[in-house]
């Protein structure tokens, strides 16, 4: 039986049908978040240690080669970007904390956010119900 962790998408990926669309099959998905890390968007969406800080999103169970698909195969798909995954502590809605990979990259600097990049990362996180205070900080990258 395959393994299915769990992962935590921030960024582009935080759209259940958009990682349908990309080929994987995502399972028992759910809003969450995780503490001391925050949104930063420069090309693309990272999280970035910062105390006291709260980065929401979509936690749902992937296959290890669902997450390969989307972060080990085709870089250019992430700008070139090396994103590797990392363990966090993710709290729902519903009260639960449940262990999760991440996937961040190192710091990113100097790059700006595409608006349209930008806009589906504000209609996936409306999508999937965060709230309208983090939708507005999400917008402040437009």
């Amino acid at each position: 039986m395959a393994q299915m962790p769990y992962a935590f998408f921030y960024g582009g990926y935080m759209n259940p049908d958009a990682l349908k669309a990309l080929g994987t099959q995502p399972m028992d998905c759910e809003t969450g978040h995780v503490e001391d890390l925050k949104l930063t968007v420069g090309p693309l969406a990272n999280l970035e240690e910062s105390e006291g800080s709260r980065a929401y999103g979509l936690l749902a169970r992937l296959s290890h080669e669902d997450l390969n698909k989307l972060y080990g195969s085709d870089p250019a798909a992430l700008q070139g970007i090396a994103y590797l995954p990392e363990a966090v502590l993710v709290h729902t809605e519903n009260g639960q904390s449940l262990p999760a990979l991440v996937y961040i990259c190192a710091p990113l600097s100097g790059g700006v956010a595409d608006a349209t990049y930008v806009t589906k990362l504000v209609i996936a996180a409306e999508k999937i119900g965060l709230p309208a205070d983090y939708v507005t900080h999400i917008r402040t990258f437009e």
